[in-house]
């Protein structure tokens, strides 16, 4: 019902129908019989569904996959935001299959399931990144296609999720967004909490709060640095906004991930 994040490497199958994503600033449509995997740290949110979709979810915490160690290509296009299309084929099917060995593992709830369905999943993605691999040295692009358009109101929230997502890193306010995309401020702030239920005050903060985890995961640039590169404007609002919406501390989130890694 509304944009939202949260820190976990996301998987969809859409058995069937197919589904628009608002992810990052960009629409990405889902069509049927595709899968997709996703860093959800991106704000994002189904903003258009075919009636009666069904879809096989799942979701990871960002450190239990990075204590897999899943090939870097697969991880890079994830922690960058790319909403990666995993190519059709027994990948696909192996999944679909599986899920409904993992729902009945979950619900078994033994130490000895948990481990099978755990092995397997880490064993699937990195199947996963092979496959990418594979099609990289043909040349086919693996990221997603984010040439999706839609017109009416959508469109307009479309352009205020792009014009953010580019412009988070600066000082932009309310205003700047709604000139941008033609708007008056009153009627853009209407509009965009109509169609995401989060505001553009809140949606600003989603990204800079998005490209921060990035960094903290990726990189070994100092916590300040990220806040003011992220776009906040003090430490004080940054580490507020980090424990309010991930429960700690920026440097205990870096440190959480870096010993997922060892």
């Amino acid at each position: 019902p509304e944009c939202h994040q949260h820190s976990d490497i996301e998987v969809n199958f859409l058995e069937i129908g197919s589904f628009t994503y608002l992810h990052g600033g960009q629409l990405v449509h889902v069509p049927n019989r595709a899968l997709v995997v996703f860093w959800a740290g991106m704000p994002h949110q189904v903003v258009q569904l075919d009636q009666g979709t069904h879809f096989k979810g799942l979701s990871i915490p960002l450190p239990w996959f990075l204590m897999w160690e899943i090939p870097e290509n697969l991880v890079s296009y994830l922690l960058r935001g790319e909403m990666v299309f995993v190519p059709a084929g027994r990948i696909i099917k192996f999944y679909e299959s599986q899920m409904e060995i993992w729902l009945q593992d979950l619900i078994a709830d033994t130490l000895e399931s948990r481990k099978t369905m755990l092995l397997e999943i880490e064993a699937w993605f990195r199947r996963v990144a092979q496959s990418l691999s594979n099609q990289k040295e043909t040349g086919v692009h693996l990221g997603s296609n984010r040439t999706y358009t839609i017109g009416g109101a959508l469109a307009k929230v479309q352009q205020m999720a792009k014009y953010i997502s580019e412009n988070y890193m600066n000082p932009i306010t309310v205003a700047d967004v709604a000139s941008a995309v033609g708007l008056h401020p009153n009627y853009a702030v209407q509009l965009f909490r109509q169609r995401t239920g989060t505001t553009l005050v809140d949606f600003i903060t989603m990204q800079r709060l998005g490209h921060a985890q990035m960094r903290l995961a990726t990189s070994d640039i100092k916590v300040l640095d990220i806040a003011f590169e992220a776009g906040f404007g003090s430490a004080s609002r940054f580490y507020a906004v980090f424990k309010q919406h991930l429960g700690m501390s920026p440097m205990d989130y870096r440190e959480m991930l870096r010993s997922s890694r060892t």
